[in-house]
């Protein structure tokens, strides 16, 4: 054959053209550029939360009395009436002792957390496919939710993070079973638990995408392998069974039915909080994902797209079966530890697409609702936690020696006794502790007999002096002819019992207020820059003053 007439390639061995090559290059260039200036926005609501959030609110206030205990003794002791393990108490701690323990530097640490979660979120992508993250920065970094609960001085943004972290280094175990590996996915399995108890079912769910993987490619000994790392977790667990039993001896009077309705209306509630239509384009982008995952996983056998599927199906399943089942009504925040590996697992599953036009069709999805949702996540943000410390500046101010001050709920106590000496004031019925939610104390007072008595006798005697009572919380504005009966005691047989029993005596108090004083007066309790507030802590003020039989 002459050289100058060289035998023909087929088609299949010739490589692909430079200016392939150049256009994926140039597009991986505008992928990253899109995300780093996504990452730089939600970096800029995190600073603004930062600047505006202020004074903690009772999850807060009750997490940092839990640091400042005497001794990690007292913390042991008290563990009980926590719902978390003690690693982010631990490092509340080691906060507060460093002299960061003003509300600022507590701020200060969640803002670290937050931006934390967000180097995190491009690592996970990064493994997870080699991706640039996009949907799960506009879906769910942005989400003014998940920036919210995420910086709180709560165990959640520590804990999603690591949850996370124990998603992409799972993964990594099973691209590359070695011992390294293993020790790194085993050990962020077990801060995961340790920071929430929740985080458990998600470690299961990853441990299944480990498990189809390592037996669909006949990896025998990777497959057992991956029991280590939930194993790992789940022992680290065992010195707190002690405590979660005796938990329960008060969870009664919290737990009612919870219908799959209504955790789909509070899961799409915290969706909104990046604008309305963000529930339907989830579940549109949702089943996409699962398509996606069978016809480039089942079909193609992408190894890392079966991985994230059967993460994705498993760990919504597992939660959702949780849910029904605590019997507790649920709260939005709830929802971000799913809401963060889902979102995850759909992003990486729609990376995956080899095809141009459909990476192009991801990031302008991605950039579209990123720039939909920018004034809902900024005004997102822009929220007080508590004007908890605003109500005890106007007591400290206008309350005379010899007023009551009555806190009513009683758990608004847990963040006003950071900012008003607890002697000054009382809860209805009164606690013996009032640093740390103690539902313990709330069923004793339910089982015994008139608990709020004593205190409507003190507001009786307050009025009929001449003096004043302030009322730091709720008072109903009753109707009807007389005051509810008291409740009898406690015996066990009532869905909701400590709500109904929290109406009741509240009911009781805004009856004698309604029938015997002679003025009930809110108080003005402005908000410097009329700032919104967290809605779970605008707390109302009212004097009532004068006494008529």
């Amino acid at each position: 054959m002459s050289p100058n007439n060289p035998p023909k390639q087929s088609l299949a061995s010739v490589p692909p053209a430079p200016a392939t090559h150049e256009a994926g290059a140039s597009w991986r260039r505008v992928e990253l550029l899109t995300a780093a200036l996504m990452t730089l926005w939600i970096a800029a609501l995190h600073v603004v939360y930062l600047l505006h959030a202020g004074p903690l609110w009772r999850d807060e206030a009750g997490t940092v009395d839990f640091a400042a205990m005497s001794s990690i003794g007292e913390i042991w002791r008290n563990l009980r009436y926590d719902n978390f393990p003690p690693l982010f108490v631990g490092i509340a701690r080691i906060w507060t002792l460093a002299g960061l323990g003003s509300d600022f530097g507590y701020r200060l640490l969640g803002f670290l957390i937050g931006i934390g979660t967000l180097a995190v979120l491009w690592y996970c992508a990064r493994k997870l496919g080699g991706s640039t993250p996009l949907l799960v920065l506009a879906l769910y970094a942005a989400n003014p939710l998940a920036i919210r609960v995420g910086d709180s001085i709560r165990p959640y943004g520590l804990g999603i993070a690591l949850m996370l972290l124990t998603a992409a280094l799972t993964w990594n175990f099973v691209k590359d079973p070695r011992g390294r590996t293993l020790f790194w996915a085993a050990l962020a399995a077990t801060l995961s638990v340790q920071c929430l108890y929740q985080n458990a079912f998600f470690i299961i769910a990853f441990s299944c995408g480990a498990w189809v993987v390592t037996l669909g490619r006949k990896e025998w000994r990777a497959a057992w392998q991956t029991g280590i790392i939930g194993l790992t977790a789940a022992v680290s667990l065992l010195p707190y069974y002690g405590n979660i039993v005796k938990g329960q001896e008060w969870f009664d009077i919290e737990r009612q039915e919870v219908l799959l309705r209504a955790i789909g209306a509070t899961f799409a509630r915290a969706l909104q909080y990046s604008g309305g239509w963000m529930p339907q384009l989830w579940m549109i982008l949702f089943v996409a994902s699962l398509g996606a995952a069978f016809y480039l996983g089942a079909g193609q056998l992408r190894w890392h797209i079966i991985y994230c599927g059967t993460v994705l199906v498993v760990s919504g399943s597992l939660y959702a079966v949780f849910l029904v089942n605590l019997g507790l009504v649920p709260h939005s925040w709830y929802f971000l530890i799913l809401l963060a590996p889902a979102t995850l697992m759909m992003d990486s599953i729609l990376a995956g697409m080899i095809a141009m036009g459909l990476q192009m069709g991801r990031a302008v999805l991605a950039v579209t609702v990123f720039l939909a949702s920018v004034q809902a996540c900024y005004a997102g943000v822009l929220v007080r936690q508590t004007n908890v410390d605003l109500v005890a500046a106007k007591l400290k101010e206008a309350a005379q020696p010899g007023d009551l001050i009555l806190v009513s709920p009683w758990y608004v106590g847990v963040s006003l006794q950071r900012y008003l000496n607890a002697n000054r004031w009382t809860t209805l019925p009164p606690m013996e502790e009032i640093r740390i939610h103690r539902y313990d104390l709330i069923k004793r007072a339910m089982k015994s007999e008139n608990p709020i008595g004593p205190s409507l006798d003190q507001v009786r005697t307050t009025l009929r002096s001449g003096h004043r009572v302030w009322v730091v919380g709720i008072l109903h504005y009753p109707v009807g002819n007389g005051p509810p009966p008291a409740y009898p005691p406690y015996d066990g047989n009532m869905e909701g019992a400590d709500a109904a029993y929290l109406g009741n005596w509240t009911d009781q108090l805004s009856y004698l207020a309604r029938d015997h004083a002679v003025r009930r007066d809110p108080v003005k309790v402005p908000v410097p820059g009329d700032l919104a507030v967290n809605p779970l802590e605008d707390v109302p003020l009212l004097v009532v003053q004068g006494w008529r039989e």
